[in-house]
């Protein structure tokens, strides 16, 4: 009879643990679930005031009048972003890294999120891009210094530099974000450093900025102070281009590791240090939604795009300055095939770039605006 006494309290202690670890599990799950069920519920997507200047051309021009039969013609109300021109779920955004301790952006990029087949295509303008502007450096970087020079009332530089970038590109981005270097190191710390393989021996030094750059080649984790080194170095043969490729390769680790990681629950984390750490108009529930959007994404889907010696002369010179000039109809394809937020093509005249005739190297602008001939010397 002891015996089985022993054996019975023991089966009773037993089961009493189970019932306890499911009681306990079951809760954890449902505030889980009820975690996760809130943080979709917080989610809010992209509300987007489009300025019905920017809607193409052809929405204006719809026939009007009387068909051939002589019955008016009635036009439905423009009901979505596709019937007024503008490809569904489909949000884009400028992105600027500052600064490059001479008064400009270091970092120039327009994002195309598109959400409804889950691919973002990233655009990197190169900062030495010819522009065309009042002032005598026509680099596409110098609205942050000079943009009071404009015509245009900007309280900020942002605003200036998206007009620039919309000249570019053919379209006004729907948010902007701006990232300081200290933002940048603090991002990469608080996703716990990131692993890359440095393509080469990398050393420079300006205490000016206090910058200062020496990283080893290989495979390793690059905390924040060390991975801001890297996207910053620029002694390259082709200097500012190849400086776009390794920072597009160090994205594309960056975010593959995020990827992988796919840990929704710490949405609400993740949304909150990359606030604290850039400024942007992107509401904080938007933000929140990009990421779970984000996070629901493959890797191959994140693509990243800049200018070669194809799409551009890399190595221009005005006066002594060096520039990037684009080559327009590469540039107009670039933009087209991965760029193009509308449901029509984007043509040379709806940009005005800056460029070279390739014959006379005589510049012009696409769209026939002034060309402001007063160089910096």
């Amino acid at each position: 009879m002891s015996n089985r006494r022993h054996k019975n309290q023991t089966t009773s202690r037993i089961e009493k643990a189970i019932r306890a670890v499911a009681i306990l599990f079951g809760a954890t799950a449902f505030l889980m679930v009820g975690a996760y069920g809130f943080m979709l519920w917080f989610l809010e997507p992209p509300v987007v005031d489009r300025d019905p200047v920017s809607r193409p051309a052809q929405i204006a021009e719809r026939p009007q009048g009387e068909d051939a039969a002589g019955e008016i013609i009635q036009l439905p109300p423009v009901a979505s972003d596709q019937e007024a021109g503008w490809r569904n779920d489909v949000y884009t955004v400028l992105i600027v890294g500052e600064d490059d301790g001479f008064g400009g952006p270091d970092v120039i990029m327009v994002l195309l999120f598109d959400t409804g087949n889950g691919s973002i295509d990233v655009l990197s303008i190169p900062r030495d891009t010819i522009v065309n502007v009042p002032w005598g450096l026509k680099r596409i970087n110098s609205y942050q210094g000079l943009f009071r020079q404009l015509p245009q009332d900007y309280d900020h530089y942002i605003y200036a530099l998206r007009g620039g970038v919309a000249n570019l590109v053919g379209f006004q981005t729907d948010f902007w974000i701006t990232l300081d270097t200290d933002g940048f190191r603090d991002l990469v710390d608080a996703i716990g450093g990131v692993y890359f393989d440095v393509p080469q021996r990398m050393v420079y030094s300006d205490p000016c900025q206090d910058l200062f750059i020496n990283l080893q080649p290989g495979h390793q984790l690059l905390d924040g102070a060390a991975a801001e080194g890297l996207v910053r170095f620029r002694r390259y043969v082709t200097g500012d281009i190849q400086r776009i490729q390794v920072q597009h390769e160090f994205l594309r680790e960056v975010s593959g590791q995020l990827l992988r990681a796919r840990n929704i629950l710490v949405l609400n984390d993740l949304v909150r240090i990359f606030q604290d750490n850039v400024d942007t108009d992107i509401p904080f529930r938007t933000l929140a939604w990009f990421a779970y959007e984000f996070l629901r994404m493959d890797n191959e889907n994140v693509r990243f795009h800049s200018v070669d010696d194809a799409i551009a002369n890399i190595f221009d010179n005005v006066n002594g300055i060096s520039y990037v000039s684009l080559y327009v109809e590469p540039w107009v394809g670039l933009i087209n095939t991965y760029m193009n937020p509308f449901t029509w093509d984007i043509q040379a005249e709806d940009l005005e770039i800056l460029t070279r005739d390739r014959n006379t190297g005589v510049f012009f602008t696409t769209n026939g605006a002034p060309f402001q001939n007063n160089w910096a010397r």
